[in-house]
């Protein structure tokens, strides 16, 4: 016997039946959408481990440490060099070398934001949407990977180191003379670090996208206008 058949349904007619199925589905659905959408951060034992995503979360960390001990290192010389005021030769020099200093500074914080932003797109694609980088575009993550944290951090690190030397500190207590000319000496390798940092955010791109559109067989849960139709009858 139908579970339909009892006197509780008499009042409903098939395609009365049929209607309220539907839309009892839907709202399973948006459901599932929504609920989805709240998993998007989640991470779970019963999920694949997304392999970029940890290779990004771990460079980010390792990127994040370098950055933090040149904040620490920074704070000890202001103590230990007080009377030649490390803060003070920066700020005094803000419109020549120093700018250079605070701008590849600021740009490695971006830096370590951008790679850790990176790893969390790698694993909603690798993990959430089951669709692992394949074939060649290994290649193309590794070039973002070697990219973002040779290209980027080589460019952001020759930044703060001429703009330092730049504004005469280290001559300062060595008892030497600045030149001005640390900008210009790494001039060249900032060009090539941020050529090789571009190039590699282009291959990751590629990559990314190409997975993300590209065909991964048919999805769980995808109905088929025929399939739908078969969905409603009755049991």
């Amino acid at each position: 016997m139908s579970r339909w058949d009892s006197s509780n349904y008499d009042r409903y007619d098939d395609e009365e039946e049929s209607r309220l199925l539907k839309k009892f589905y839907d709202y399973a659905e948006i459901e599932k959408k929504e609920s989805e959408r709240k998993r998007f951060l989640e991470i779970s034992d019963k999920k694949i481990p997304s392999v970029w995503g940890n290779r990004f979360v771990l460079s980010a960390i390792i990127q994040g440490a370098i950055i933090t001990g040149l904040t620490v290192a920074l704070i000890l010389m202001q103590s230990v060099f007080a009377d030649a005021g490390l803060v003070e030769f920066l700020s005094l020099s803000l419109d020549g070398p120093a700018k250079w200093f605070f701008f590849g500074y600021f740009m490695y914080i971006t830096l370590v934001v951008a790679i850790t932003i990176t790893a969390i797109f790698y694993n909603h694609l690798e993990s959430n949407m089951s669709r692992p980088i394949r074939g060649r575009k290994k290649y193309l993550a590794w070039a973002q990977l070697l990219g973002m944290n040779v290209g980027g951090a080589t460019t952001t690190t020759l930044l703060i180191i001429a703009g330092f030397v730049g504004t005469g500190f280290v001559d300062f207590i060595s008892g030497g003379q600045s030149d001005g000319s640390a900008i210009e000496t790494v001039r060249l390798p900032v060009t090539i670090a941020a050529l090789v940092f571009a190039a590699g955010i282009i291959a990751g791109g590629t990559a990314y996208i190409g997975t993300y559109v590209g065909r991964q067989g048919p999805k769980i849960g995808k109905i088929t206008q025929k399939d739908e139709s078969r969905k409603y009858d009755r049991l």
